[in-house]
């Protein structure tokens, strides 16, 4: 006859787990090798609670991330259907705005949400549900998750017909796995581009005329100014603002020149750049934004960085501060004929008159050779001397290459993926851009890294999960069957 066991105590069974615990870290994967005669190596233990843990926790956030994407997609699919009743119900009554306006709040007020939000998710819905059907079937399965959907929404409106959206769509969902929002975006704006109705000179065209500056008075003496720009005109700016912001910053700390933390090899400005407006023993608690919204100010007002950079030496150290736009043109459209759009390189798509004008002045180039069909980068030449290997890694990676990043390459090191110290050769092939963050994670934790060819980056997690990193340029230029 069967008998239970027996109910120990909780403080007995807790001890006897803690001993199962010290026993089971004690023990070792048995070794059926040849016997060693030097010093032996240290054993793995077949118990790792730690590294068990974080694989659990990996394993549950990956499930979970699946099932929210899924809860969301059939909340937009109800959303769809919400839209449809309204709709149905105001063409009866011959009022449909009212109709929509009515069952957004009635569905507002049941979750506690502002019913403007509800209406225009309602309207967002239907466009997914109803124009891009591959992207709703992604959500519902969980493949895509919402804000990752709204992306190839939001850049695939502008394909007008049927045919071009459900093509835009395989093109870019075949690309959108491990691909940040930031990233996805680039990649789905610039496949749109090739189905879109338009040129994107005679789009510019027409967008260029609404550029603006507005002002929108806040609490505390505060305003936004706020302005609506051509993109290489406004990331210039951005561009040129992060770098007096920086050459401040490093003058505060005694860095020796403005562009010490943007990369490896730029040639440092003129010496009064690194101490524009600024003595360097004074401390400067200011973060970046406060620095970039100051010398907006003093650049806009008076023509200089600063009032003390004027007051000293009329500002001339700013003359060596320039913006970097960096732009991929195909040869075709360089040339005037018609073909494929230009690239603010990690950005979107822009005017081939603005690429054109902007190579015209540039004192550098590059040419960028790509395989017709991946898109990957041949090879980089240029008519001036430099090294030729950072011409192609500039191309190649336009960005750090830890997946997901996107911190420009001129603000990050170039990086041997097997360390020179280790034999590691200093080609293309053994070389990549990560920004500080990412090469300290690369040197000094269990993250790993390996480079495959075309440059495709293949890291290793401290869990062994595996993450590919492809070049920019592979995602975007490849050939429409």
């Amino acid at each position: 006859m069967y008998a239970p066991p027996p109910i120990l105590d909780e403080e007995v069974e807790a001890m006897l787990w803690r001993e199962r615990e010290s026993a089971a870290e004690g023990w070792e994967e048995p070794y059926d090798g040849p016997l060693e005669t030097g010093p032996r190596s240290e054993s793995r233990h077949k118990w790792d609670v730690v590294a068990m843990r974080r694989e659990e926790l990996l394993y549950k956030w990956e499930r979970a991330t699946e099932q929210i994407a899924r809860w969301q997609g059939a909340q937009v699919r109800l959303l769809a259907e919400a839209m449809d009743l309204a709709l149905e119900d105001g063409t009866m009554r011959d009022d449909a705005p009212l109709s929509v306006r009515n069952v957004a709040a009635e569905l507002a007020c049941a979750v506690g949400m502002a019913d403007r939000t509800i209406e225009q998710r309602m309207d967002d819905a239907l466009v997914m549900r109803d124009r891009f059907p591959q992207t709703m079937s992604a959500l519902e399965t969980g493949r895509l998750s919402l804000p990752h959907a709204r992306v190839v929404v939001d850049a695939g409106v502008r394909v007008a017909s049927p045919e071009g959206r459900a093509s835009y769509e395989a093109a870019v969902l075949e690309r959108a796995a491990g691909l940040t929002t930031g990233r996805l975006r680039v990649v789905a704006t610039s496949i749109a581009e090739d189905y879109a109705p338009s040129t994107i000179a005679e789009r510019h065209a027409e967008a260029r005329v609404g550029r603006r500056v507005t002002l929108h008075d806040v609490d505390d003496g505060m305003t936004e100014l706020w302005a609506l720009l051509p993109s290489v005109l406004a990331h210039g700016i951005h561009d040129r603002l992060t770098r007096i912001a920086r050459s401040v910053k490093d003058a505060a700390v005694g860095t020796v020149g403005a562009f010490g933390a943007f990369g490896e090899g730029e040639d440092a400005p003129d010496s009064h750049a690194g101490t524009i407006g600024l003595d360097a023993h004074d401390p400067d608690d200011r973060t970046m934004d406060q620095l970039r919204a100051d010398a907006m100010c003093d650049l806009v007002l008076t023509g200089h960085p600063t009032i003390a950079g004027v007051d000293r030496s009329g500002g001339e150290g700013i003359d060596a501060l320039q913006a970097i736009v960096q732009l991929t043109v195909p040869f075709q459209t360089l040339v005037g004929d018609d073909g494929p759009a230009p690239v603010l390189t990690g950005r979107a798509p822009i005017d081939p008159e603005s690429a054109r004008r902007l190579l015209g002045a540039a004192t550098l180039w590059d040419r960028v050779l790509t395989d017709p069909v991946s898109g990957d980068v041949l090879a980089v030449d240029r008519r001036f001397p430099t090294e030729a290997q950072r011409r192609h890694l500039r191309a190649r990676d336009e960005h750090c290459r830890f997946p997901g990043c996107r911190m420009p390459v001129w603000r990050s090191d170039i990086d041997h993926t097997i360390d020179h110290q280790h034999g590691g050769p200093t080609e293309h092939t053994n070389l990549a851009h990560l920004c500080r963050r990412h090469h300290t994670l690369k040197h000094h934790t269990p993250w790993q890294v390996e480079q495959h060819s075309g440059g495709v980056l293949a890291w290793t997690s401290p869990l062994g999960r595996r993450y590919i990193d492809r070049p920019p340029p592979g995602l975007r230029f490849v050939a429409r069957e």
